[in-house]
């Protein structure tokens, strides 16, 4: 198990790039699915 200290730096990442998408609008459904190689750099 990893130490507390890197098991933040994630949930930070999935956070900066949810607001980044929901303030230019970008929304998805709730069926969508997860995409675990998804290239953030088009956000």
């Amino acid at each position: 198990i990893p130490p507390l200290s890197l098991c933040t730096d994630n949930a930070a990442m999935i956070a900066a790039a949810g607001t980044v998408a929901f303030e230019k609008g970008i929304r998805e459904k709730y069926d969508m699915n997860g995409q675990p190689g998804l290239d953030l750099t088009s956000y």
